[in-house]
């Protein structure tokens, strides 16, 4: 099986999801969602535990963590038109639920999380898994068997507690019925085996006939991309290699990047052209411009901020005419509100691909450019996301801010000179320029502090993607590649505290104000779990 490796549409664009943040909703629902899969039936009783050391405890319920792992648990995807009346839902099912806060000893990991899901019948599942970015989930402990997944395929478990099963001889009878792209078995916490196969399809008749007697469960993939026996090798992991390729191919960047992302899927060029044209690009536009162009409502709470109608309204008085800047202001705002039923297209933070989009579209009309030459920028800003993920985990929890605004932008930057004409060295050292702007940022929101200070930084990228872009034009050396850039944020960021990667413990959680504000929007969630 050819080793997973990040690709445009399962980790970079993905995955679309109802608001909310991709590492604290739509990680926490896609792993409820294999617990859910693994449980076999409608849930009595829902508990999720995490510890109060890490990411989830700190800033739990800014965002709708609790709403992706209910979701999830009862078998919804972060997409799910219903996602927003879950709790209703559940209680009008009679299905309790509650959320612990207590060491977690099965994983280190900063954004780790357990399910134990009872079954209407008695039947228990447990799992246990990490969030790692992006909307991205590893798989660690399945009812107490070790585990390691990130739901790229249908995996069979088949358990063994007694170790009675021939695993060789197993894998051959599974291997007659269908193709198995990867076996192996992993030790119980008790003893015991639990033997596992990752199958390219869904299991046939067939095998369940065969496998008729023994204990087992069922993990279907959770990505949009699963994959399949015509994945490739990863076609590069730098903007270096990605440069050499498209030189020695008479390629554009953007062309490699299809090509890339072919190697990645198994899909036709055809097909993953129409994927970023047809649902990515649409889903971004409108996540960006529907509060102009629809009659959406955002969802407020007494802690929400406007952004959007502010920016609209002072904008004729103010002082400055920023032009595009201004404009990708107006677009990059108009996506930070949550707006239920318009969905959000990570990238790998935040909306409208990481509020990328609203910067693109910005440069798009006012330079009246094509549709082509957009959809070329996204597959640029994509293959730079991809290589961010293959050299780091793009998440505030485990590098802080510089893994998600700061691959944010980059990516931007690295679009517009995509957009504008550029050659690719110019690209590599506008993504490299803007990343290396954003090392060492902490990842800090406050709870109930009106999207501050991540809006602060949100404006970087709106405003200093467009300025390194054409920074990059004008014929400035980098001096780093690209690549280095990457490696240096994931250091610098690995080396920052826990208190600053997304715990609301340090940074500017840390100052007198937002402890006030904290404080205030604690007691109105608890307020508000007491009257449900």
């Amino acid at each position: 099986m050819t080793e997973l490796y990040p690709e445009f549409y399962n980790d970079v664009f993905g995955p679309l999801m109802q608001p909310g943040s991709s590492s604290h909703m739509a990680a926490p629902c896609r792993a409820g969602l294999l617990c859910r899969a693994l449980l076999g039936e409608e849930p009595a009783d829902i508990r999720v535990e995490m510890d109060p050391e890490g990411s989830f405890a700190g800033a739990f319920g800014q965002m709708n963590e609790d709403l992706g792992m209910l979701n999830g648990a009862l078998g919804r995807a972060p997409d799910c038109p219903d996602f927003f009346s879950i709790k209703e839902t559940l209680k009008q099912r009679g299905i309790s639920y509650r959320f612990d806060f207590r060491p977690m000893k099965e994983s280190p990991h900063i954004n780790a999380l357990k399910f134990i899901l009872s079954g209407v019948s008695g039947k228990q599942a447990t799992l246990v898994a990490n969030s790692i970015g992006g909307g991205m989930v590893e798989t660690v402990w399945v009812d107490g068997y070790a585990f390691s997944s990130k739901g790229d395929t249908y995996t069979l478990l088949v358990f063994d507690p007694e170790k009675q099963l021939n695993q060789a001889r197993l894998e051959q009878q599974i291997a007659a019925c269908q193709t198995v792209l990867e076996a192996g078995a992993g030790q119980g916490q008790k003893g015991g085996l639990m033997l596992w196969f990752k199958l390219e399809q869904a299991p046939s008749p067939a095998l369940a006939q065969a496998l008729s007697g023994l204990e087992t469960a069922l993990l279907p993939p959770i990505l949009p991309v699963p994959t399949t026996a015509d994945k490739k090798p990863q076609l590069f992991d730098s903007m270096t290699e990605w440069r050499r390729l498209a030189k020695a191919q008479g390629k554009t960047l953007a062309d490699v990047a299809v090509d890339y992302e072919t190697a990645a899927s198994g899909w036709g060029q055809e097909q993953v052209i129409a994927y970023m044209r047809d649902v990515v690009q649409p889903a971004m536009r409108r996540r960006t411009h529907s509060l102009y162009e629809e009659q959406t409502a955002p969802m407020t709470t007494p802690f929400s901020e406007l952004h959007y109608q502010k920016w609209e309204a002072a904008l004729p008085r103010l002082p400055l005419n920023l032009g595009v800047i201004s404009k990708s202001i107006r677009y990059v705002v108009a996506g930070q509100p949550p707006v239920p039923g318009v969905l959000n297209v990570p990238g790998p933070m935040g909306t409208g691909g990481g509020f990328l989009y609203g910067v693109l579209s910005a440069v798009q009309e006012e330079l009246n450019l094509s549709e082509e030459t957009m959809l070329q920028g996204l597959f640029v800003a994509a293959g730079v996301g991809a290589i961010c993920y293959t050299r780091t985990n793009p998440t505030g929890e485990v590098v802080g801010c510089a893994g998600e605004c700061g691959c944010c932008a980059a990516m931007a930057a690295a679009a517009l000179v995509q957009m504008l004409g550029g050659q690719p060295e110019q690209a590599e050292a506008a993504a490299s320029m803007t990343l290396q702007a954003a090392v060492g940022w902490p990842c800090d929101p406050i709870p109930g502090g009106k999207d501050m200070p991540c809006m602060s930084r949100v404006l970087f990228i709106a405003s200093m993607s467009i300025v390194f872009a054409q920074w990059a034009l004008a014929g400035q050396d980098p001096v780093l590649p690209f690549h280095e850039a990457v490696d240096t944020a994931d250091r610098v960021g690995r080396s920052l505290s826990g208190d600053l990667l997304c715990t609301a413990r340090g940074g500017h959680c840390a100052a007198p104000t937002a402890q006030c504000l904290a404080s205030q929007f604690r007691q109105w969630r608890r307020d508000g779990a007491a009257a449900e």
